[in-house]
């Protein structure tokens, strides 16, 4: 269940305290930069006070020199601070784009269940892309200019005091339009991200489900759904676009009036041979709201990114249902007994199993039939450690599911789907893909044992065919051939069967019989299946029957 979640720039902060040595060399360059092209006016003055007006070429020379080296400096100092923050920002969405993944892989099958996969697929792209587009090209523009902002106001001050007082008066009517501007922005682009996500999330399902749309002509109904969920994001969109048109045109009106002011009174304070004055607070002024109105063009952007994290945080505070204790135990090699103590599970309010009590003896075969829906396939996801119990214990060896060390345990278990899910690359790849160390020639084996190389025969690349994502183009028996293959090669101590033979044409199927007695052979198996064939295959047969365990027998 999800901890009182950080907000996302706190989140931010800790990723960047990581790097808080490369952060303080770039501030240090952003100062110079700043002082730099604050100091360049104040030179100008000199040039035009003591250079031009008496018109001494001497100290017109030195302030023209000390006015090259310090813009040179500055620029110099400025490339050092975007090329950094550039790249300061990309390792920064690097790392959080690999922490989301790493702790979505962590997640119980709960947490997917419960979410849709455009929701999350969102998360991954288009929340972090509007975070990577903060750092990476932002955070130089908000950087640079956060620090400009008080040196052009300290430099306007250094160059004549009264005319800095001007900026005092001119500062506090635009920070209190920014605070509200920020206030309502941040709840606008909220929703902004809010309304992507469901249109992403819209997107993914349909691609998903499209042989279904298509089959029952649904294609206008998910059209003008999509046109829905198209529409409110371009309302959301709208919306936080409408205050911006306020916030901008105000900080330039503030801008305007500031000029005016200093100009006017500049004319009436500053004798003719310190023209220089004015025209540098001319400049500065300039200065002071550049960052006000480059940051109010970045401050939307902002907040969008601002928007997304806290959506990203969301998911990295949710904590996995099933994960190894803090101390896990090492369960050894396995000899595979299962013991189910009174087990009890509910999928949120609904409970499905009630108090089951069963042991499979080391090396058995139980074969679970029943109704669907009586808790067959949940039985074997608590085995598989996907879920765990309400109340009651299943244990392995005598040893608590929950006291293991979780990925020690799973490499030891095999499981098989009613629906298996194959992986863009080669045949070999998804046999392989439960023993990424296995040779070619253990891969090839292993098919050779199912006979899945001699339906491999009929593509040119025999077990090097491409398999596109999901196992399109193969046949549902040579995706499910494939899946057991996976499993086979595993090796696994513990193998779990759910239905694993339900989509399967008799041929295949005759294929499968074959290798299945060498599949379940001194392996702790449990096999959920209607089919007589694959059942007279278990040791007892047990029917479940709403939650309850109704009857047990030999099987004939």
């Amino acid at each position: 269940m999800p901890r009182n979640p950080p907000t996302g720039l706190r989140r931010l902060r800790t990723h960047i305290s990581q790097r808080r040595r490369w952060v303080a060399v770039l501030l240090a360059c952003a100062v110079g930069e700043a002082v730099a092209q604050s100091g360049s006016w104040l030179l100008v003055r000199e040039a035009i006070n003591e250079g031009i007006v008496p018109r001494d070429e001497h100290a017109l020379g030195l302030a023209t020199a000390a006015y090259v080296l310090v813009s040179v400096t500055g620029f110099a100092l400025f490339g050092v601070v975007i090329r950094g923050m550039a790249k300061f920002g990309q390792e920064l969405v690097l790392g959080l784009r690999r922490e989301l993944f790493d702790h979505l892989t962590s997640l119980s099958l709960r947490y997917f269940s419960e979410q849709r996969a455009g929701w999350i697929i969102a998360r991954l792209t288009s929340d972090v892309d509007a975070i990577s587009d903060v750092l990476s090209q932002g955070l130089p523009t908000l950087v640079t200019n956060s620090v400009l902002l008080p040196a052009a106001v300290t430099a306007l001050f250094v160059n004549d005091w009264r005319l800095g007082m001007i900026a005092l008066v001119v500062l506090p009517p635009a920070l209190i339009i920014t605070r509200r501007f920020q206030t309502q922005s941040a709840a606008a682009q909220l929703e902004v991200r809010n309304r992507i996500a469901g249109v992403t999330a819209h997107v993914a399902e349909s691609v998903a489900g499209m042989a279904v749309v298509q089959s029952y002509r649904r294609e206008r109904a998910f059209d003008e759904r999509f046109d829905e969920l198209n529409v409110a994001n371009r309302e959301a969109n709208f919306a936080a676009q409408r205050i911006s048109s306020y916030f901008f045109p105000s900080i330039e009106f503030l801008g305007v009036v500031a000029t005016i002011a200093v100009l006017a009174l500049g004319a009436g304070v500053l004798p003719d041979s310190e023209i220089g004055t004015l025209a540098a607070a001319y400049f500065l002024l300039g200065l002071v709201f550049q960052p006000l109105q480059e940051l109010s063009d970045l401050y939307s952007q902002v907040q969008s990114a601002t928007a997304a994290m806290v959506k990203v945080s969301a998911v990295l505070d949710t904590e996995a249902d099933v994960r190894s204790p803090a101390a896990p135990r090492d369960p050894g090699t396995l000899r595979g007994e299962i013991e189910f103590d009174a087990v009890r599970f509910a999928y949120g309010r609904n409970e499905v199993l009630h108090g089951i009590d069963l042991t499979i003896p080391a090396g058995g075969c139980i074969a679970l039939v029943g109704e669907s829906g009586g808790g067959k396939s949940t039985m074997a996801k608590l085995v598989a450690r996907f879920y765990d119990p309400a109340s009651g214990t299943v244990r392995v060896d005598g040893m608590d599911l929950r006291e293991l060390d979780l990925h020690a345990y799973r490499r030891q278990l095999g499981v098989v789907l009613q629906d298996p899910f194959l992986f863009s690359g080669t045949i070999a790849d998804n046999i392989r893909f439960a023993r990424p160390g296995a040779t070619d020639a253990q891969v090839a084996e292993t098919a050779a044992m199912l006979g899945l190389d001699r339906l491999a025969r009929r593509f040119p690349e025999a077990l090097d065919h491409p398999v596109r994502e999901g196992g399109s183009g193969l046949s549902a028996g040579e995706r499910q051939l494939i899946s057991i293959a996976r499993a086979l090669l595993a090796d696994p101590r513990i193998l779990i069967l759910d239905e694993a033979t339900s989509n399967i044409d008799r041929p295949t199927e005759l294929l499968i019989e074959r290798a299945l007695d060498k599949l379940l052979h001194g392996r702790t198996s449990l096999i959920i299946a209607h089919r007589l064939s694959t059942v007279a295959r278990a040791d007892e047969v047990v029917t479940i029957d709403h939650g309850r365990i109704a009857s047990r027998a030999a099987a004939a």
